[in-house]
């Protein structure tokens, strides 16, 4: 059964440790920071001792989620586990931080747990279920294997997780699994009318200019099937808004009929950029972001390129373009 054979060994990792580290990449989302804590908290379940971790601070509309402020983004030089569970990350350099700079003697076996299908993970152990649509779902998964009850607070974490990857249950990648396991969630104690107003409907003033910003370099491109905006660091100095309001930015040139494709530049330093993907259709965004060292999954992907942003929107638009067909 699958499930024994990819659940079995992270349950038996868990009985036979002490002591673990949990840790996603850094500039957390949803799925990976609610991934994190639910984990840790079912390792507690055992009586192990679970240390949560990121490098980056919890965005602000995810401070909600129970146990937020007990994730350190500081790790012992001396600190020792027994397993580190990498969470909806493959590689320690994308956690960054304390854990990417860790003598690799000191973190005892490396256990990912991911749904997306990944080249080159950096792991002893690999728990990846590609059909789950957010890691969360895949730890769920491991909740069940072992024999785990979910609490008012797991089923929250869990819970975000579902609604941040699946776009609120509109995506491609909500399936009738999920929705029992959503069921399950909410007969557990998740509320999804609070988590939607923490999420959704929770911004600062502030993002609204932002957007303002945002919205006047939209481009359309190749016959009106790709849509791009740009979100540089200058606009977010000139509004005085939290980068992570502009997490959902992307949606706007891709609810625009007939684009295929959306894209949205977010500048990181003077030269280096974070280019998101969103499509619809037929085209895999993760094939595009694989071009340049990047990743995700057919719909939603990404990758970081440095460069001016001139000749990174080139490089970008002409990969886009063989894609399209066109």
């Amino acid at each position: 059964m699958r499930m024994n054979n990819i659940y079995k060994p992270v349950v038996d990792i868990i009985k036979k440790g002490k002591r673990f580290l949990v840790a996603s990449h850094a500039h957390p989302d949803g799925d990976g920071i609610g991934s994190t804590i639910a984990l840790a908290k079912g390792i507690e379940h055992f009586g192990k001792e679970a240390v949560m971790f990121n490098a980056d601070e919890i965005p602000y509309n995810l401070k909600y989620l129970p146990y937020s402020g007990d994730v350190v983004s500081k790790i012992g030089a001396n600190d020792k586990f027994d397993a580190v569970f990498m969470v909806d990350c493959s590689q320690r350099d994308r956690i960054g931080g304390d854990v990417a700079k860790m003598p690799r003697e000191q973190m005892g076996k490396i256990v990912l747990i991911d749904h997306h299908m990944v080249d080159n993970p950096e792991c002893d152990l690999l728990c990846i279920d590609a059909d789950a649509a957010a890691t969360g779902e895949v730890v769920c998964r491991i909740f069940k294997a072992a024999k785990i009850k979910y609490t008012k607070e797991t089923a929250n974490l869990l819970f975000t997780t579902f609604v941040v990857d699946t776009g609120s249950f509109r995506y491609s990648n909500t399936s009738s699994a999920l929705l029992k396991e959503a069921a399950e969630l909410i007969d557990a104690g998740a509320n999804p009318w609070a988590i939607s107003m923490a999420l959704d409907e929770s911004n600062p003033p502030s993002s609204i200019k932002l957007l303002e910003f945002v919205l006047q370099t939209f481009e359309l491109l190749f016959s009106g099937k790709v849509g791009a905006l740009v979100l540089s660091q200058q606009m977010l100095i000139e509004s005085g808004a939290p980068v992570d309001v502009a997490e959902e930015f992307i949606n706007y040139p891709r609810s625009i009929l007939g684009v295929e494709v959306a894209i949205l530049f977010r500048q990181l330093k003077s030269d280096k950029w974070k280019v998101s993907f969103r499509s619809k259709h037929d085209v895999d965004v993760r094939k595009i972001a694989a071009v340049f060292q990047g990743g995700g999954h057919a719909h939603a992907a990404g990758c970081t390129i440095e460069g001016d942003l001139a000749v990174v929107k080139t490089k970008i638009f002409d990969e886009v373009q063989k894609h399209l067909g066109t």
